[in-house]
C-alpha cells in the first residue's frame, strides 16, 4: 500500500533543501574569498598543475603558439642578442616599445602583440637583431619578394626546407624549435667576437656557394670574424703544382691572425692524385717528405702546433661523395682520423656521422653545386648554402661550442 506524502513530510524536506542552499553558498563565498586580488590561472599554471604527462606536453605546445608569445619571443632574442636587457617578462607594451627602439620592429600595432608567433615573425626579427645580411638559398616554393628573411634563415640553417621546398612562413612555432633557437641565440652571444682562421681545399673555401665557405657562414651565423686561406685544387700532399694545403700557413703567420680556433680539411684532391704514404715515427717533422698525403698532412699538423700551440685544431671529414672507388674514399678518410688523432686534433666526421651522401641521386640534386660546365648537372662534391646549412654548419658549429665554450 503507497504511503500518503504528508504535511509533516513536506515541512522535512524544507528544511533539508534550506541546509543544502547554506552549505553551496557558504563554498561559493570561500572560493571567492580565496581568489579574489589574484590572477586567474595561466595556459602555463594550467600545464604545471595537470598530471597527466601527455597533457603537460600538449599544454606546452600551445604555450609557444599562443597570442601573448611574440612578446616572449622579442624579450628572449634582445636579451640574448645583446640588443637590450629588459627584466620584465610580462608586459607586452614595454617589450614591442623596446623591439621597435633598438630596430627590431619598423613598427607595430596592439594588435601584433597578440598574433600567433610565426615562422616569419621569428625570421624578421632574428635577421635584424642579429644583422644578417640577406642571403638566398636556392628556390623556395613558398617564400615571395616580401618574406626574404625566410631565404636568410634558411641559409644560416634555421627552417630548412622541406622535400616540396616549402619554409612555411606562416606555421607557428613550436616548443621544439623554439627551444632550439634559444640554443642558437645563446650560442650567438658566446662565440660573438671570436676568430676562425681556416685552410683546406675548394669544400672549405666554399667553391659551391660563391666562395662563402664553412668559416665564413659560421662566423656570420654567429657573430665571429673568418679569416680563410683556404684555395680550390689544394691538397695536402704534392699535386704537381696545384698546391699544397701546408703552404697556407705562412700567409696566416706573416698576417699575424690571432685565432681562437683552427678548422682544416683536405683530402679529397689527394685521393687520385696523391700516394697515402706513412706515418714518420715521432713528432719531428723536419725531415719528413710531404710528397705524400700522410706525410703532407702530418707537417701540416707541425706546423700548425709550432705557430698555435695553444689554439684548438678541428678537422672536417668531408661528406660522402659519388666520385670513383668507396675504397679510395674511405682509405684515405679512415688516414685524415687517424693523422687528426695523432696530433690532438679533433674531428667532424661529416662521411659517416650525416645523411649527406651524394651517391643518392636526390641528394645530391639538392644540395651540391649544379655545375654549368658538365651540362648543369651537380658535381656531388661541392655543397650548395642548403648543403653547408643542413649537413656541416650542425655539427661543426656544435663542436667549436665544445672547444671555446667549455662547462
Amino acid at each position: 500500500m503507497r504511503e500518503r506524502f504528508t504535511k509533516k513530510h513536506w515541512i522535512s524536506a524544507l528544511i533539508i533543501a534550506v541546509l543544502v542552499t547554506i552549505v553551496l553558498s557558504v563554498s561559493i563565498v570561500s572560493a571567492i574569498a580565496k581568489n579574489v586580488g589574484t590572477k586567474p590561472q595561466s595556459v602555463r599554471d594550467s600545464a604545471l598543475a595537470t598530471p597527466d604527462a601527455m597533457g603537460d606536453k600538449m599544454l606546452n605546445e600551445r604555450i609557444y603558439t599562443t597570442t601573448h608569445n611574440r612578446s616572449r619571443w622579442l624579450f628572449d632574442l634582445m636579451n640574448r642578442s645583446g640588443k637590450a636587457k629588459l627584466s620584465d617578462s610580462s608586459d607586452p607594451q614595454k617589450i614591442f616599445e623596446a623591439a621597435a627602439g633598438c630596430g627590431i620592429l619598423s613598427g607595430y600595432t596592439e594588435d601584433d602583440m597578440y598574433q600567433p608567433l610565426t615562422r616569419l615573425f621569428v625570421a624578421q626579427t632574428t635577421v635584424k637583431a642579429l644583422g644578417y645580411k640577406q642571403r638566398s638559398a636556392g628556390w623556395i616554393a613558398d617564400v615571395n619578394a616580401m618574406q626574404s628573411a625566410m631565404s636568410t634563415m634558411a641559409y644560416y640553417g634555421y627552417f630548412l626546407p622541406d622535400v616540396n621546398a616549402m619554409v612555411h612562413p606562416d606555421r607557428e612555432i613550436t616548443a621544439e624549435e623554439y627551444e632550439d633557437l634559444l640554443v642558437q641565440l645563446d650560442r650567438y652571444a658566446q662565440l660573438k667576437g671570436k676568430t676562425i682562421l681556416t685552410f683546406g681545399d675548394s669544400i672549405m673555401h666554399g667553391s659551391g656557394n660563391n666562395d662563402e665557405g664553412i668559416g665564413d657562414m659560421i662566423a656570420e651565423k654567429y657573430g665571429m670574424t673568418a679569416v680563410d686561406y683556404s684555395v680550390p685544387g689544394a691538397a695536402m700532399g704534392d699535386r704537381y703544382g696545384r698546391g699544397q694545403i701546408i703552404s697556407q700557413i705562412p700567409l696566416a703567420v706573416r698576417d699575424k691572425v690571432k685565432p681562437d680556433i683552427i678548422l682544416i680539411n683536405g683530402g679529397t684532391n689527394d685521393m687520385y692524385s696523391v700516394p697515402i704514404g706513412e706515418f714518420t715515427e715521432g713528432y719531428d717533422m723536419t725531415n719528413t717528405s710531404t710528397e705524400s698525403f700522410t706525410g703532407g698532412f702530418e707537417k701540416t699538423m707541425w706546423y700548425i702546433q709550432r705557430y698555435w700551440s695553444s689554439v684548438p685544431a678541428v678537422f672536417i671529414r668531408a661528406h660522402n661523395m659519388d666520385i670513383g672507388a668507396d675504397e679510395n674514399e674511405k682509405l684515405y678518410g679512415e688516414r685524415e682520423l687517424a693523422v687528426a688523432n695523432k696530433w690532438g686534433a679533433t674531428w667532424v666526421d661529416l662521411y659517416e656521422n650525416t645523411d649527406m651522401n651524394t651517391e643518392d641521386s636526390y641528394t645530391c640534386g639538392r644540395y651540391t653545386y649544379i655545375e654549368p660546365a658538365l651540362g648543369n648537372i651537380p658535381d656531388s662534391v661541392h655543397p650548395n648554402a642548403l648543403g653547408y646549412a643542413k649537413f656541416y654548419l650542425p655539427p661543426i658549429s656544435q663542436e667549436i661550442m665544445k672547444q671555446l665554450v667549455k662547462e
